[in-house]
């Protein structure tokens, strides 16, 4: 029974049930049935033993044995009525009809009696008689065989039996029909489970046809469904611990370039101007122009890394989101990368006022309106938009270069993530970080034209944290 399933052990227990239950019904109904009939049959065979007794009364009392062979004979008619006889009242026999039967297994005694009427027929008058009550002149028996009820139960019973057959197995298969979508979603909710714990932690459960089961089956993918939510948090925060991890370092790290290399670096640029003087070098030379570029390259990495490192404190001031919106897409109209920048402005010339940091969310519009210019290298249209919507600003800036693949899109806000060559990856962080400190959202997504979509979500009367140190 240890490996049985529980369908094959549903399936027994319900065999042995029904077959038990029939067993019983069909031997209470044969032992019911036996008894009424073997009743009736005798009180039938009593019946007949009764009426050849009242009949036989005159015959007896005169001895007339032509008349009792008559009555015998007729009785002899009756099924399972094997012999006949009649007795006088001293116990001889008066009739005796019928053959020898080895057969005979019953029989039934009846007195014949002359009643008062009859003898006052026979005697003329009832005056004189000595006697009140019936007098006992013989006796009718009856020899009567059971072989026609034994054949009667014989077939009731196999008939019984093979009714009960037929119910059984009816029985049976409807049961496993019926319990097998049980068992089945059973079964199929294990094997889920079984999976899940092998790993497979998007699996869900089908929810079945059986209330019960499909019960099971809601609280099951509820239950996987909160340990999903429990682990995203949990990964959430492991990230956002790396995260707050990676700012300190960057923090530590601001510092020494700012003692260690910010330092040098003015006084290499300091002397290449005396060269360029004393050496009399010509401006254009090629030399000199790659090493003011990369002078000018590490300067830019450096003020990137102490101003993203540094903790800023948020300067809140009443300002016009949309002129503040409409100065930075000016700007983008005048940035020189070597191309034709289209920028389409759709800002309302409305004043939309909120409390912000002027300085640091024009340094953040700025870095996304820039990561955007750069995608297109600046032969590309850039779309900017702006509007009130009710507590809130909303700006999206739209591109299209290549945009941002799938995978790099839950990154594109992480410190120190870039997909460009000479990118330091800390300009939307930043972006991220004042938006954040604002109260606000920043959205990325694949845009119409096919490239980046941002929508920065700004409250215009939450107050902002009082210090910008990370999301």
């Amino acid at each position: 029974m240890r490996n049985l399933g529980i369908h094959t052990r549903l399936f027994l227990v319900a065999l042995v049930l029904i077959t038990a239950s029939m067993v019983v019904m069909v031997f209470l109904g044969l032992y019911t049935t036996e008894r009424f009939m073997t009743r009736r049959f005798e009180d039938r065979m009593a019946f007949l033993a009764k009426y050849l007794a009242l009949n036989s009364e005159l015959g007896v009392l005169i001895r007339d044995t032509d008349g009792l062979k008559k009555l015998a004979r007729n009785l002899l008619r009756e099924k399972d009525v094997m012999k006949v006889v009649i007795l006088d009242s001293k116990g001889d026999k008066l009739v005796e009809v019928g053959e020898e039967d080895p057969e005979w297994d019953r029989a039934v005694e009846r007195p014949v009696l002359l009643r008062r009427s009859n003898a006052g027929l026979l005697f003329g008058t009832t005056q004189d008689l000595t006697y009140r009550q019936p007098k006992d002149i013989g006796s009718v028996r009856l020899l009567y065989s059971t072989r026609g009820i034994d054949q009667l139960m014989k077939t009731i019973t196999y008939q019984y039996a093979l009714s009960s057959l037929v119910v059984i197995v009816l029985s049976a298969v409807l049961f496993y029909f019926m319990s097998r979508p049980l068992v089945t979603e059973v079964t199929a909710l294990a094997a889920t489970a079984r999976k899940v714990g092998q790993g497979d932690l998007g699996l869900r459960a089908r929810p079945g046809s059986v209330p019960e089961t499909r019960e099971l089956a809601i609280a099951f993918n509820a239950m996987l469904d909160s340990l999903a939510e429990k682990r995203e948090a949990l990964a959430r925060a492991n990230q956002e611990v790396i995260r707050q991890k990676a700012l300190a370092e960057v923090g530590k790290f601001s510092l020494m370039v700012a003692h260690e290399v910010k330092n040098p670096l003015s006084i290499i640029k300091s002397s290449l101007e005396i060269l360029k003087t004393d050496r009399q070098i010509p401006p254009d030379d090629a030399m000199v122009l790659y090493i003011e570029d990369e002078i000018h390259r590490l300067n830019k990495l450096i003020e990137d890394f102490l101003i993203f490192a540094r903790p800023s404190e948020v300067k809140i001031r009443a300002l016009d989101l949309n002129e503040l919106a409409r100065e930075v897409a000016t700007r983008a109209e005048f940035l020189d990368l070597g191309g034709n920048l289209q920028v389409h402005q759709e800002i309302p010339e409305a004043r939309c006022e909120a409390n912000a940091d002027p300085e640091l969310l024009t340094g953040a519009l700025w870095n996304i309106l820039k990561n955007s210019c750069e995608a297109t290298e600046g032969r590309g249209n850039i779309w900017i938009r702006a509007r009130e919507n009710g507590a809130f600003w909303t700006m999206e800036v739209e591109d299209d270069g290549e945009g941002i693949p799938d995978d790099d899109r839950e990154r594109i806000f992480e410190p120190f993530f870039t997909t460009k060559a000479k990118g330091t990856g800390l300009g939307l962080a930043f972006a991220s970080q004042v938006i954040g400190a604002h109260g606000g959202e920043i959205e990325v997504d694949k845009g119409k034209a096919g490239g980046a979509f941002f929508r920065i979500i700004i409250p215009r009367k939450v107050a902002p944290t009082s210090e910008m140190s990370g999301r």
